[in-house]
């Protein structure tokens, strides 16, 4: 536990230095990437994946330009985190209620896509009572993996870093609009996580 706890807070400041870093807030421009040009286009790969309902859709462009997303990691067969990480985001969804899939977007992206056809991701989202608005993703490893690093989601282990079963639980959450984005553990409060996607979408106050 000691171990999974540092891994997190260590996913945690991985996104923030490489989110932070690509926004310019380092001092270096971020770069646009065309046709998919937006706020935070220089920071995403707009790689193809497919849904849980079997369509085919281009990561940044179609998922999450000009919205308020969480993005986390899982794949079904895990049985360690992944059960408690997305039972734990499912109350989220249940908390933003028909917010979901109008205002906020969910997205579940398989880290084992060799196995997680849309069909068995589709599986999986009826077993946790997953509502509309809330996407469960595969795709080829190389482009989940290259999205996966692009947020900052790595370990610097290269044997842990390719070990699916120690990957970082955390959730990405931001605004594409307003370029702002964080990360927090996905075993975080639901109540909590409804909280910060507020300060990002900007209803709530940042607190001092």
């Amino acid at each position: 536990m000691k171990r999974r706890a540092f891994l997190t807070s260590m996913g945690i400041s991985l996104v923030q230095t490489v989110l932070a870093t690509r926004a310019g807030l380092a001092g270096e421009p971020v770069a646009a990437s065309s046709p998919a040009s937006g706020p935070s286009a220089g920071r995403f790969p707009n790689v193809t994946l497919m849904t849980h309902d079997g369509a085919q859709v281009n990561f940044y462009q179609d998922l999450v330009k000009g919205k308020v997303v969480l993005i986390n990691f899982m794949y079904a067969t895990c049985t360690n985190s992944c059960p408690t990480f997305t039972a734990n985001l499912a109350r989220v969804q249940r908390l933003f209620g028909d917010r979901i899939g109008r205002d906020v977007f969910m997205y579940s992206i398989s880290l084992d896509p060799e196995h997680d056809t849309p069909q068995v991701l589709q599986q999986y989202a009826k077993n946790y009572g997953i509502q509309p608005g809330w996407t469960f993703l595969t795709g080829s490893l190389a482009d989940i993996t290259t999205l996966r690093r692009r947020m900052g989601l790595r370990d610097p282990d290269p044997a842990i870093d390719n070990d699916k079963a120690q990957h970082i639980g955390v959730v990405l959450y931001g605004n594409e609009r307003f370029d702002r984005w964080a990360a927090c553990p996905a075993l975080s409060e639901p109540s909590e996580i409804v909280k910060y996607v507020g300060w990002v979408e900007g209803t709530r106050q940042v607190p001092a």
